[in-house]
């Protein structure tokens, strides 16, 4: 399997590929209950920089780059299809705007559009968790930090207790480098415009929890509203990450938006 200079590759499955971006502290083998739900598809997990085995994110690294790194592995596995959460969303629409050829399909959870505004309990925390870096470095201490809630970012899980101390496992292995040498600023720095949304042709379904934050409630409805062929369901009792806490339930809509 190719892999990218900074990219390392998770693969599931026989079938036309399929691209899959985690969401932030996370790695691709959060998706495996997914994928187990998902037959027929090679599956391709990408580490994002900075994440699972992948090489740090580097000082400087902008979105563009990023999706130009994904645009490569999308030409090298003949992916046409993407699935995306949260942060790694942002990645997918920025592929999906920049090389919109590249993609026929794209699913997009709990959708994050670069430039937006995000909830301000996530900017106070991660304000701390930064402080938090400095005395203690990375560990533990750090990934019960960012699974407090607020922001609710994880509150979802606490319905599913197996998720989430699986999840705890992924999160406390995260390096948190980026805190220490602020290398989040660059690929954060990058705004996505509805003209940027309308240039998207891929068929693109969006996943919202009905308990998610505000702020990404609004960029799904903005999603629905301004790419061309957009369609938005909102799952029952589900937090800000649906396709790890209701697998069962996103699985059928995947298969039939991918078909």
């Amino acid at each position: 399997m190719p892999e990218g200079p900074n990219l390392h590759l998770h693969r599931h499955g026989d079938g036309p590929a399929v691209l899959w971006l985690h969401g932030y502290t996370m790695d691709s083998t959060t998706w495996q209950p997914l994928w187990e739900r998902l037959p027929g598809w090679t599956h391709i997990g990408v580490d994002l920089p900075g994440h699972g085995r992948s090489a740090p994110l580097t000082p400087g690294l902008t979105l563009p780059a990023l999706a130009g790194q994904l645009a490569e592995l999308a030409k090298e596995t003949g992916a046409r299809r993407a699935v995306a959460l949260s942060f790694g969303s942002m990645s997918a629409l920025q592929l999906a705007v920049q090389e919109p050829s590249l993609l026929d399909r794209l699913v997009l959870a709990a959708p994050t559009l670069a430039g937006t505004p995000n909830e301000d309990s996530a900017r106070v925390r991660y304000q701390q968790l930064a402080m938090l870096y400095r005395m203690t470095g990375p560990g533990e201490p750090l990934a019960d930090l960012w699974m407090q809630s607020p922001p609710d970012i994880f509150t979802g899980t606490e319905r599913h207790p197996a998720l989430r101390a699986a999840l705890r496992s992924v999160v406390a292995r995260h390096t948190w480098a980026e805190l220490g040498n602020r290398a989040m600023d660059a690929l954060t720095a990058h705004h996505h415009t509805a003209d940027d949304l309308r240039r998207i042709t891929a068929r693109t379904l969006v996943l919202l929890g009905d308990e998610d934050m505000p702020a990404f409630t609004r960029n799904a409805e903005l999603l629905r509203d301004t790419v061309p062929d957009c369609r938005l369901e909102t799952l029952r009792e589900t937090g800000h990450l649906p396709l790890l806490e209701r697998p069962e339930e996103c699985a059928p809509l995947i298969a039939a938006h991918l078909a």
